[in-house]
């Protein structure tokens, strides 16, 4: 059925939310899910969903545009008690949304760590999968189990004048950070990352970061900073093999005049 029509298996509850019937053999498990549960629990799981003959709690699934297969991003538990329990559909919610991989990713953990046990090894996997300082920040993992970023000693001062400023803090996941510090070096040829500019510079960069997200659909400010920053290396780049293109040429014209013949 397509997207958005309403029907007696379906009820649209928000945005492109849906609770929907959904045959539980066409359900699609992530490849890998941290979340734990005691086999003694599944047992009583699927022995009260065999005699409600229904789930008392919906997994949260992803169908993207209402087509393909549907995902579960939350439930796995609950929807193969379901299956075990005889039953051949099973109230979902899910969303309809395009989302990326690192925003599931995010979306699953934050699911899991409301209840149940976690495997915290493959948590930390599934962690180091995310991404995007966003997608982790909503992930709503405590500090202690977010990646750490070496110390940097780099001394970040506020200015002080009678004159306007503003400050801009990015935050960079270990890896985005080390594109970013790149870029630094290769634009500047140094590792100071603290530099001051113009208010109307400050416009300007917030206008261009908006204007180059919405350009490429993109919302998260970091993923628009970061592929900015690949922008500016390439930039860098082709300059400096134009400038050896032009040092290569002017090496190899002597300025001599052909020599006459006697």
């Amino acid at each position: 059925m397509a997207k958005g029509t309403p029907s007696a298996d379906r009820l649209k509850i928000g945005d492109d939310l849906w609770v929907m019937q959904v045959e539980i053999a066409s359900l699609r498990e992530q490849d890998i899910n941290a979340q734990v549960m005691q086999p003694r629990h599944f047992e009583r799981l699927t022995e009260n969903i065999r005699n409600r003959g229904a789930l008392e709690s919906m997994p949260y699934c992803h169908q993207p545009r209402g087509e393909g297969p549907v995902e579960v991003i939350s439930g796995h538990h609950r929807c193969r008690a379901t299956r075990a329990a005889g039953l051949s559909h099973v109230w979902a919610i899910v969303d309809m949304r395009s989302m990326r991989r690192s925003e599931i990713i995010a979306k699953q953990i934050a699911h899991n760590e409301l209840h149940g046990e976690t495997d915290r090894d493959i948590l930390a996997h599934l962690v180091a999968l995310i991404d995007n300082v966003d997608d982790l920040l909503a992930t709503g993992l405590p500090e202690e189990a977010l990646p750490t970023v070496a110390p940097d000693d780099t001394k970040l001062s506020i200015p002080h004048g009678e004159f306007d400023w503003r400050v801009a803090t990015l935050m960079f996941l270990p890896h985005q950070m080390t594109d970013f510090k790149d870029a630094i070096k290769i634009l500047d040829n140094a590792t100071d990352l603290l530099g001051v500019a113009n208010t109307e510079q400050f416009d300007e960069f917030s206008a261009a970061v908006y204007e180059f997200g919405r350009c490429r659909d993109i919302r998260n400010f970091t993923t628009m900073v970061a592929l900015l920053t690949d922008l500016a290396r390439r930039e860098v780049e082709q300059a400096r093999l134009e400038s050896a293109d032009t040092d290569t040429d002017t090496d190899t014209d002597t300025g001599s005049e052909p020599a006459l013949a006697s």
